[in-house]
């Protein structure tokens, strides 16, 4: 509201300004403008008067930007609790008694040495069950072998990235079932110049658990 008087007077500079270009080259149209210019003056000043900057009206404006405010703050605040009952949630899941594995349709991984047992952890939104080791053969042998077994498959979906950064070579696969519910696996291997084995992490997400009220 405050910028629409404001660019009606740029609009009345500008006026001035081409009646300045109009007496150097057309002196025959400086009466015309200079009408002109003079009306879209009172136009401008018109609206200036008509502009709400009377008390009710700002009263009004302070009310409107009040009631964003506070609809900003509850938003802000909803989107709080329903983050705080997820953490719960997935912090239930993660406790939950009971055998932590990957999907029995993973496949093998060549020369697989696991540093441990499969764990669950919080990652983001979800809890994933991650199992890690090395294995002895390069990362894109290993992709290939997981490629290979996803065809073989003829029932997984499948994706592949390669990335190779500062002479560090990184092979991700994703693998998930064409069924519903679905299930995912992704496999990440990385070998650093220098390094002799190929560190792998094999991770799938739990199903997503049920949140209180929903």
């Amino acid at each position: 509201m405050k910028l629409l008087p404001m660019s009606l007077v740029i609009c009345v500079c500008s006026f001035h300004a081409s009646l300045l270009r109009a007496q150097e080259n057309d002196a025959s149209d400086l009466s015309k403008m200079l009408k002109e210019a003079q009306e879209l003056q009172q136009q401008a000043a018109e609206i200036q008067k008509q502009n709400p900057t009377t008390p009710d009206a700002k009263k009004k404006l302070s009310e409107m930007e009040a009631e964003a405010k506070a609809e900003a703050a509850r938003q802000e605040k909803e989107e709080e609790l329903e983050s705080q009952k997820l953490q719960a949630a997935l912090r239930q899941q993660l406790d939950a008694p009971g055998k932590v594995s990957l999907p029995g349709w993973t496949p093998a991984t060549p020369q697989f040495k696991v540093t441990g047992p499969a764990v669950k952890k919080i990652v983001g939104d979800e809890v994933r069950v991650i199992q890690t080791g090395t294995t002895s053969i390069a990362p894109k042998e290993v992709a290939d072998s997981w490629e290979a077994a996803a065809t073989a498959a003829s029932n997984l979906n499948r994706g592949r990235n390669n990335i190779s950064s500062n002479g560090t070579i990184t092979m991700i696969m994703f693998l998930s079932t064409r069924t519903d519910p679905s299930e995912e696996v992704k496999m990440e291997a990385t070998r650093a110049p220098g390094e002799k084995l190929t560190r792998i992490e094999i991770s799938s997400p739990l199903p997503k658990p049920v949140i209180e009220g929903e």
